[in-house]
């Protein structure tokens, strides 16, 4: 059996009685607590603090309701218009608060500075810190700025010295004045020159260019430097930095070529230079040009000693000269180390 009821008393009596009681009246099945029978399980679903809970929104929920029913207006939560600020006001106050604290500054600098607190005991006790300050001054070496030259030292002039001697005197007579006497202003003559303006400003107009940005102004001048120098260029010419490259290249082959010692140049010998050979075979030749010269000369018949003997020296010097020639002929000769 299954009765309905929605009073809570009535619920508790028939539980009593052994009664199942269901508070639902529909196709829903009951609550498995009302199945056994136990209704002090259901009453305990309700949580202790639901009391305080309502006793709490009493105050405040409900008159809400309230006044909403009654027609009354509730205030909204949006805030008020500020009222708009009097910035003279504020001035006057933050110049009256500046003023305040500068007074209270200048009387707390006017206080005399109260002294550090010493006990009686120590005062005839001198300071260790001062001690070593005393000492450090007096034994620190002096800097290297003390042999320097003082001032007015060489000039013979001192601070004690009089300042209307005669020699300062005769020195302030001897030095030129600063500033032209006013006596010089009549001599300047003042020249006027007859300058066209209108054509000089002519001039400066044709001259005057459009300042432009130094970018810009690089630019063009970069553009115009390699137009320049690809119509300059020359098509098929060696560059000159090539070329002294080259006559580089070649003199330090044959200074190496030199450098390398001849197999065929035997020992405590030395090579001839090359243009010290042909200097050399120069004079050979100009020297057998002279002796043919001076043969010639010579009478056809050599009936006479001296003669004869002046015409063998001379033939015997000819063939020293040729065999000379013939040796300096090579393109290499080879002499004999001094020793």
């Amino acid at each position: 059996m299954r009765l309905v009821v929605t009073n809570l008393n009535q619920i508790a009596q028939l539980a009593s009685c052994g009664i199942m009681v269901s508070t639902l009246n529909g196709p829903i099945p009951p609550h498995p607590y009302f199945d056994k029978g136990d209704v002090r399980a259901y009453l305990n679903l309700v949580r202790p603090e639901a009391q305080d809970i309502a006793q709490k929104g009493q105050g405040s929920v409900g008159n809400l309701m309230t006044l909403q029913i009654e027609g009354t207006r509730v205030p909204s939560a949006s805030k008020s218009k500020p009222q708009s600020a009097d910035h003279l006001k504020d001035n006057v106050r933050r110049m009256r608060q500046i003023q305040k604290d500068a007074r209270h500054k200048q009387e707390e600098t006017k206080k005399p500075v109260k002294a550090l607190w010493k006990s009686s005991k120590y005062e005839n006790v001198s300071s260790r810190v001062m001690e070593a300050i005393e000492t450090d001054s007096c034994n620190a070496p002096r800097p290297s700025s003390a042999n320097f030259l003082r001032a007015h030292s060489r000039s013979g002039w001192t601070p004690n010295s009089r300042r209307g001697s005669q020699s300062a005197r005769e020195m302030a007579s001897d030095r030129p004045p600063s500033v032209p006497r006013a006596t010089s202003a009549r001599e300047i003559k003042l020249v006027r020159n007859d300058i066209d303006f209108i054509k000089a400003n002519g001039k400066a107009v044709r001259a005057f260019s459009i300042p432009r940005s130094p970018s810009l102004s690089a630019l063009d001048d970069l553009k115009h430097k390699q137009s320049s120098a690809e119509v300059n260029y020359q098509r098929g010419k060696v560059p000159k930095y090539l070329e002294s490259r080259k006559k580089q290249w070649k003199e330090e082959e044959a200074e190496r070529i030199a450098s390398i010692p001849d197999p065929e140049m035997p020992v405590g010998h030395r090579k001839m230079e090359d243009h010290e050979r042909k200097d050399t075979l120069q004079k050979l030749r100009q020297t057998q040009k002279e002796l043919l010269t001076q043969l010639g000369h010579l009478p056809i018949r050599t009936d006479t000693l001296t003669v004869r003997k002046r015409k063998e020296e001379i033939e015997t010097k000819l063939s020293e000269i040729e065999e000379a020639i013939k040796i300096f002929s090579r393109p290499k000769v080879f002499v004999k180390l001094d020793t």
